[in-house]
């Protein structure tokens, strides 16, 4: 697809639980706070009303009841077989990429990376960190991996491949039928950071062969920050009994070793944990397949109504989870960020390093409606109007600007 605003055809929105109502509202509703970041997100009433309960001991039964309880549903959301586990780190979602890189592999390794923004780069700083031999496939901001990017590098003597489904930096999702491919033909292992793409886009851990998922719990899961996930295949959980152990936290042997009790080796995030499951049963009651539609309706659902304002979509093919917008006027993305935070308590996301002065970010995850993204442009479009009246007042007075 190329980078425009034109858009696939809309599928019917569906109103998330909790939030509705698609009217352009009066001042007083103005104020409140909405994030349409990446992560953290808008919190669904349910979720904030388990994340009130009184605090529990984690090494009980109920407890333990709950943990395995989670991870069952987990597996499920993700397409795992059923031999995969789910390890639960009460970390970010880079440390979730650090265990993996620190359990699968050992310093001299020989890995692929798909660096295609600032989390394909973190890949490889954590793996060159720990002394892994790394050969990137870089990919220009918003660009699709092709075929080719990947063929030149066959018979490298590589041990894995490592990628980010979706770049969260560009909005890019990367093909991983493609990737998949690719390391089935080589016997590669597959490691994916899902952390932006986990509950916004289709992924199948059994179905693309993958060895390692990576995700956290303030993205699509709509919950507070604080939990990252390592689901491993069975080849993973081999793979990582056989790599000598370098790290006390992040040894993944430790949790493997938890999870038929239903426990973590460390104190976890409780409550979030607690969180987890209400969120999962509710999600799945519906079917994973149906709240990434509510994501992607979402997603086409902006990306109309913000048609034909002086932007374009930077990826060629964007996630559901985010839209990357390139201002094609000249103007500072940071101008639109700061004007919807400061006038319409509107939180969209900045770019950083080499996107900082292109793009600006406005996520569709968490407990948002279509309503929402009409007051969005709404304010969107009242920034890009008073920035052409006042272009039009410094045109007839140029001796006053």
């Amino acid at each position: 697809m190329p980078a425009s605003l034109a858009t696939p055809e809309t599928t019917p929105l569906q109103e998330p639980i909790g939030r509705q109502g698609a009217r352009i509202p009066d001042a007083s509703e103005e104020a409140r706070p909405t994030l349409f970041t990446p992560g953290p997100v808008m919190l669904e009433d349910a979720a904030c009303r388990d994340g009130a309960r009184q605090m529990v001991y984690h090494r009980t039964t109920d407890f333990s009841r709950c943990v395995s309880r989670c991870e069952h549903l987990l597996r499920q959301a993700c397409g795992a077989a059923a031999e995969d586990r789910v390890m639960m780190l009460t970390a970010s979602g880079t440390a979730g990429m650090e265990a993996a890189v620190l359990n699968l592999f050992s310093p001299g390794d020989r890995v692929l990376v798909v660096n295609a923004g600032d989390f394909g780069q973190r890949f490889v700083d954590i793996c060159e960190l720990h002394g892994l031999g790394v050969t990137q496939i870089r990919l220009a901001p918003g660009r699709a991996a092709a075929w080719q990017d990947l063929a030149v590098h066959k018979a490298g003597g590589f041990v894995g491949m490592l990628v980010t489904h979706h770049e969260t930096s560009t909005g890019a999702l990367l093909d991983l039928d493609l990737v998949s491919r690719f390391c089935r033909e080589q016997g590669l292992l597959l490691v994916v950071d899902a952390v932006g793409s986990f509950l916004a886009d289709p992924i199948s851990m059994s179905g693309s062969a993958i060895d390692a998922l990576i995700f956290s719990s303030q993205k699509a899961l709509a919950l507070p920050p604080g939990l990252s996930f390592v689901v491993l295949s069975g080849r993973g959980q081999r793979q990582v009994r056989a790599t000598p152990r370098r790290s006390y936290y992040l040894d993944l042997g430790r949790y493997l070793d938890d999870i038929p009790r239903g426990q973590t080796p460390f104190t976890p995030a409780i409550g979030i944990i607690r969180q987890l499951e209400g969120r999962l049963e509710r999600v799945l009651a519906r079917g994973a397949g149906t709240h990434i539609d509510i994501v992607r309706s979402l997603a086409l659902d902006f990306r109309s109504k913000v048609r034909g304002l002086p932007f374009r979509i930077l990826a060629e093919r964007p996630s559901n989870a985010v839209t990357a917008l390139e201002p094609i006027d000249g103007t500072p993305p940071g101008h639109f960020v700061s004007r919807l935070a400061d006038d319409h308590a509107m939180f969209v996301c900045p770019n950083g390093g080499p996107l900082r002065d292109r793009v600006f970010r406005v996520g569709h995850l968490g407990a948002l409606s279509p309503g929402d993204n009409t007051r969005l442009v709404h304010a969107i479009r009242g920034i890009v109007d008073h920035l052409l009246i006042q272009k039009f007042r410094e045109n007839l007075n140029p001796a006053h600007t």
